[in-house]
């Protein structure tokens, strides 16, 4: 059984989304739903089992030859691009958590979106998802992963617009856009993101170019056996400089690609307001598995960023200052979701930060278990979503443990996972990071600290504001979920606890084997510091995360509301995009207006020109009217004229 295709992962939801789209009749209402996630159950056993058979080393199998004999690599040499999927140890990581928690919170769809009149659209919308996003991590070259990128990111689209005409089960394809909470509309968050993710597509397809022109491949394991040939020592390449630049460049390149997919600074923006979309989506998309395609592209191109030391600094900076930005924002949000998406942003500048610092096994482990805490905590506030029908201000919750108990117990964990406190997940992932900043940047370890205290305080800020105090809400009697949401919130909830327990460290007792596991793929940088070292950074960690939740609890103590710090500036995100709107925003509209007013006076003095050359052929039209009799009188008329003309010049004449 593990000698089946890789070709199963990506095809099974495939198949389900053709069903989905071509059959709408046939699966229809909770059908399709069904039917979407037995797809997704099909594929995470086919890499379940995959998964467990790497033991005899990594898989690559070739499906067909895509480009053949490509005479474009140094030199003329012809190359191959062949279309193939090559599983190790990362990539088998990452098709287990695509397709486990895509199949969780396919389940929990599936009564989430019950009342949904375009319940097959979504789930087709869902398994096409799954498929694109297989197809990146699996890929055996850079153009078959940016096939995969560019499918994901269609489908982020249509799954973030899909409440294009507001919520509820009446809405259909016919009606117009809604507006939502915030102000903008579902489509404009659409929209905003398939954008500006394009800009980032930009740097990916130049750090590919690049890379062809420098190594003429573009396929992943042999560019790799490639860079180690150049840049070993007994290569005495002569222009070795120059290779050492255009890796450099090449990687920077590869980092604008991974910005614009992970939300990262100065991309930022697209993902808080992606919330638009359904709360399943938040889940699978913008927590789990999408916007940490940039962590997995910075990885998956280990070998490079290894060479290119100024293009890791830069990745690392990115992720530290993202990490601050995104806590800072998350300081005074009132919307139950979108303290959770400036969450995510933040805890990406983690994952940054780790692999850009060459920390891929903590940066990987942070990116395994914030995919179980947060997808469990956007699934848990979708729940109170659906118990408040659809209210999502955390001013109009409050005391909901008295109501939904058993969702109550599930968030705490989420909370306790993502503030670090141990034992929760959470703690281990984050203790490697911040060890490793501490190795390699004071700064960026005090950013990191300062980045783990204010993740929790945000976050105890948004526990309890919605479960502790009085209840503010308007809804007479919310209660927990059906089953169909609770389970899949239990199973992430025990992951989010004891994940953590996957990368215990030698000085804990722990053997670290995650990062060994991850070793026979990806060659580790971590630290190597003394016990009395290590214990410390823990303790500073567990510390400040302690110390934001005393904080969180000591300002929302009873029904008082805390602001937070910041105030307006964190409520609006530090005025980013305000700042992007006067910069590009206002000068791209007064432009725009500009020639739109050239083109108005264009097409005014161009029809009036058309009329008046009009003018002269409207008269002959006239004439023109079918009527033989008319023909008749105008032949007899021209006759007389021509007869009175010839007279009058005779008379004339002879006078």
């Amino acid at each position: 059984m593990t000698g089946l295709p890789l070709y199963l992962l990506p095809l099974f939801p495939l198949i389900g989304f053709a069903l989905l789209i071509g059959l709408p009749r046939a699966f229809s209402g909770r059908a399709a739903g069904w039917l979407g996630s037995v797809m997704v159950l099909l594929s995470f056993v086919v890499a379940l089992l995959r998964f467990l058979g790497l033991g005899a080393g990594p898989a690559h199998e070739l499906l067909w030859q895509w480009l053949p004999n490509m005479a474009l690599g140094n030199g003329g040499h012809s190359a191959n691009l062949s279309v193939g999927f090559y599983l190790d140890q990362l990539s088998g990581l990452m098709t287990l958590i695509i397709t486990g928690i895509g199949f969780l919170i396919h389940v929990y769809s599936v009564s989430y979106m019950s009342h949904d009149a375009r319940q097959g659209r979504f789930f087709a919308f869902l398994n096409f998802f799954v498929s694109m996003m297989l197809i990146l991590v699996l890929a055996d070259s850079y153009p078959l992963m940016f096939v995969g990128w560019e499918g994901v990111g269609m489908a982020s689209y249509l799954l973030i617009g899909f409440w294009f005409a507001g919520r509820g089960e009446s809405k259909d394809e016919h009606t117009f856009a809604a507006t939502n909470a915030e102000g903008i509309s579902n489509s404009n968050a659409a929209r905003k993101a398939f954008i500006m993710n394009r800009i980032g597509d930009l740097g990916f397809m130049l750090g590919m170019f690049l890379l062809f022109k420098l190594f003429g491949t573009v396929n992943i394991p042999q560019l790799q056996g490639v860079v180690g040939q150049v840049f070993s020592p007994a290569a005495n390449v002569a222009d070795i400089g120059h290779f050492r630049s255009g890796v450099e460049l090449a990687c920077l390149f590869l980092l604008v690609g991974a910005i614009g997919k992970s939300g990262q600074l100065p991309l930022t923006t697209w993902l808080p307001d992606a919330m638009a979309g359904p709360t399943p989506v938040s889940a699978l998309i913008h927590a789990a598995t999408m916007v940490t395609a940039g962590v997995y592209l910075i990885t998956r191109s280990h070998f490079l960023f290894d060479l290119a030391p100024h293009a890791s600094m830069w990745v690392a900076w990115v992720g530290g200052l993202t990490a601050l930005y995104g806590a800072l924002s998350a300081l005074n949000q009132y919307d139950i979701k979108k303290i959770l998406a400036y969450s995510t942003v933040s805890q990406l500048g983690y994952m940054f930060l780790a692999v850009g610092l060459h920390a891929y096994s903590a940066g990987v482990f942070h990116l395994l278990t914030h995919a179980f805490f947060k997808a469990l905590l956007f699934l848990a506030a979708g729940a109170v979503i659906h118990a408040l029908h659809d209210e999502q201000d955390v001013r109009k919750m409050g005391g909901m443990k008295a109501f939904m108990p058993l969702t109550r117990w599930f968030s705490l964990a989420g909370v306790l996972a993502i503030c670090g406190i141990p034992i929760w997940s959470g703690f281990f992932s984050k203790d490697a990071i911040l060890a490793a900043a501490h190795d390699q940047s004071p700064a960026l370890y005090i950013i990191g600290l300062g980045v783990a205290l204010l993740t929790a305080f945000y976050m105890g800020r948004w526990y309890f504001l919605v479960w502790e105090g009085r209840y503010r809400g308007h809804v007479a009697h919310p209660h927990d979920a059906d089953p169909l949401m609770t389970i899949p919130l239990g199973i992430l909830a025990a992951l989010a606890t004891f994940g953590g327990l996957l990368n215990v460290p030698a000085f804990l007792g722990g053997h670290s084997a995650f990062g060994a596991y991850l070793s026979r793929a990806i060659t580790q940088h971590g630290p190597e510091l003394p016990f009395a070292t290590e214990l410390l950074l823990t303790l500073l960690a567990v510390l400040a995360g302690v110390g934001g939740l005393l904080w969180a609890y000591w300002q929302h103590r009873g029904d008082h509301l805390y602001n937070g710090p910041l105030g307006p500036a964190s409520t609006n995100a530090l005025y980013l995009q305000n700042l992007y709107d006067s910069v590009i925003g206002a000068p791209s509209r007064a432009i725009a207006s500009g020639l739109d007013t050239v083109d108005r006076g264009l097409d005014t003095a161009l029809g009036g020109l058309a009329r008046n050359a009009a003018a002269p052929g409207g008269l002959f039209t006239r004439w023109q009217s079918g009527f033989v009799r008319a023909y008749a009188v105008s032949m007899v008329l021209g006759t007389a004229l021509i007869i009175g003309y010839w007279a009058l010049k005779t008379i004339g004449s002879g006078l």
